[in-house]
This record gives structure tokens, C-alpha cells and sequence, in this order.
């Protein structure tokens, strides 16, 4: 059989990819604007959290285990809670720290699913 002039208009066979950059962009507006919705001692505190988990962003973290670890995730939360001086009763202090240590949970899930993303899309990552 002769194939020659046969035209396949592989563009309507296979439907473009999303452009990861620009969805990527368009997730982390959408998640930097419902964070400024945050009452504004939490956006200090998601700020400083921010800050302190970007010290962990490299291939082999432990926010990048696959079972990341307890011990840790409660280490992250405390030492967030330390640089604030916090007042109320023993009852409302544990509830922060509790908000917080979901806080570093959900920053972490956030950094893990963008990590995940990046290293599906580029095939540059080690596995876990």
C-alpha cells in the first residue's frame, strides 16, 4: 500500500498538552490570592512558615520522603511557633500550635505536589 499523500492532522489526534509554566502560574496565583484571604496574623505566620520551608527545598528533603517524618513535621511546627510570642492560655496556645503544624503540613503537600509536577513534566528527579 502507497502512503504517500496521506496527510494526518495529528494536532486534532492528539490534543496539545496544557503548558506546564503557564498552569503552574495560573495554580499559584489562584493559591496567592485565597492566602491573602488568611486573617492577618496567619498570613504572618504562613509568611514566615514560607520562608523557613524554602530552606528545604532540594532533591532529597525530607519534605520530598515519601513518608515524611512525624518527628519532623512537629520539629517544623514548633520551631515556626517559637519565633512568635504568642499569649493566651494553655489551651489556646496548643490550638495555634496545632494550626500551625496543619499549616507546614499543607505548605509541604503544596511543595510536594509542585515538585512531583515539575519532575514528571522534565524527567530530572530522582525517585523517592
Amino acid at each position: 500500500m502507497d502512503m504517500r499523500g496521506i496527510h494526518y492532522d495529528l494536532d486534532s489526534m492528539f490534543p496539545s498538552e496544557p503548558d506546564f509554566l503557564e498552569e503552574e502560574e495560573l495554580c499559584l496565583k489562584d493559591y496567592e490570592y485565597l492566602k491573602r484571604l488568611y486573617p492577618k496574623e496567619i498570613r504572618l505566620i504562613a509568611s514566615i512558615l514560607e520562608e523557613y520551608l524554602d530552606r528545604y527545598e532540594y532533591e532529597g528533603s525530607p519534605i520530598y520522603a515519601q513518608y515524611p517524618d512525624a518527628v519532623t513535621i512537629y520539629r517544623m511546627a514548633g520551631d515556626i511557633y517559637k519565633q512568635f510570642s504568642f499569649e493566651g492560655s494553655r489551651q489556646e496556645l496548643n490550638k495555634i500550635k496545632d494550626m500551625i503544624q496543619v499549616m507546614v503540613c499543607h505548605e509541604i503537600y503544596i511543595r510536594r505536589r509542585r515538585h512531583d509536577k515539575f519532575c514528571r513534566k522534565f524527567n530530572n528527579c530522582r525517585m523517592r
